[in-house]
């Protein structure tokens, strides 16, 4: 049995027994680990809190070589992130960027810039509009995970470069005018949305997030990017749902 310690966060919980839990974390060098931790409530507050949603701790964990269920033997927190589940909107957001994290990743399957992309994300959640955090989060994790849509030229003629043109959800890729009608469900991408997408799939988070866009692109972008993981997910996360419930009570974007 292999000893290892790492730092992670906590992306779900659920209860195990009468006393324990079993953990879901993510962490830059192993990928997504899931353990149980042995007699949580038994030892009071101060133990469960390194194991609460979104925390950022040191974990020690041994790991079975046949089992993907490891065993947890304490967390040394680096960051709480007890802001996130103060507020409705940074329990919702970042319960659904978890969820996706789990969602798309594989147990013991190394992506630190995922690790990366949440870490930065749970920062930067108590003070950006928590609604465009997301499609810079999601756009950015499809890149990582490989879904990323083709937005250089049109998938059909390969006409570049396009300055603006239509997005098919089947084929994750543009059209151009002339192509449209391969997919007249193609979504239409105005030159100002198609720019910002770009950025948001190739920048750094800091600067997505440094420039501001108008209401209408903002809504352009996002309902592309949700719709196209949507789809290729083949279903609607639970968080989301969630979200999509409670928008009317959340802070303005």
């Amino acid at each position: 049995m292999s000893i290892h310690k790492t730092e992670a966060l906590v992306l779900k919980t659920m209860p195990f027994r009468s006393s324990s839990l079993i953990v879901t974390f993510f962490t830059p060098q192993f990928g997504k680990v899931r353990g149980v931790v042995k007699g949580v409530h038994r030892e009071g507050e101060i133990r469960q809190a390194g194991f609460e949603l979104f925390t950022h701790a040191e974990y020690i964990f041994y790991e079975k070589k046949r089992s993907d269920l490891h065993l947890i033997s304490d967390a040394s927190i680096l960051e709480s992130h007890h802001a996130l589940r103060d507020r409705l909107d940074g329990i919702a957001y970042a319960g659904y960027f978890c969820e996706l994290v789990d969602e798309l990743t594989e147990v013991q399957d190394p992506h630190p810039k995922i690790f990366a992309l949440l870490k930065e994300s749970f920062r930067f959640l108590p003070v950006i509009p928590p609604a465009r955090l997301e499609t810079v989060f999601v756009t950015q994790l499809l890149r990582e995970i490989g879904w990323l849509p083709f937005l250089e030229s049109c998938f059909a003629c390969g006409a570049r470069p396009l300055e603006k043109g239509f997005f098919s959800i089947q084929h994750g890729a543009l059209l151009c005018e002339r192509c449209r009608l391969k997919d007249p469900a193609a979504l239409s991408l105005s030159s100002g949305a198609l720019a910002v997408l770009r950025s948001y799939s190739k920048d750094v988070m800091t600067d997505c997030l440094r420039v501001s866009h108008s209401a209408v692109i903002e809504g352009q972008v996002k309902t592309l990017v949700t719709t196209f993981l949507n789809y290729r997910l083949g279903k609607v996360l639970k968080t989301r749902k969630f979200l999509d419930s409670i928008r009317t009570a959340l802070p303005s974007a």
